[in-house]
């Protein structure tokens, strides 16, 4: 699992709110597996979802549903 510590993690929270655009991913996955990658993409929504008052259950909700709807719509 991704053990390497981030440095400024809370700085960079706040870079993604402002610049509304998050490019850890494709930038951040240099050498990292994408499960540790994932794990810390999905970190990063919580912090966000905490600092925004947003529920972090119910955005789950909301996008296992629109993942579902795609899903349905993907082409075999």
């Amino acid at each position: 699992m991704y053990s390497r510590i981030r440095d400024d993690w809370s700085r960079h929270i706040d870079e993604i709110i402002r610049s509304k655009h998050y490019t850890w991913l494709g930038l951040g996955l240099g050498g990292e597996p994408v499960e540790d990658a994932l794990v810390t993409l999905v970190a990063d929504i919580m912090h966000i979802c905490k600092r925004r008052g947003i529920s972090f259950e119910e955005l789950i909700e909301q996008s296992r549903a629109k993942f579902e709807e795609e899903e349905l719509e993907a082409p075999v």
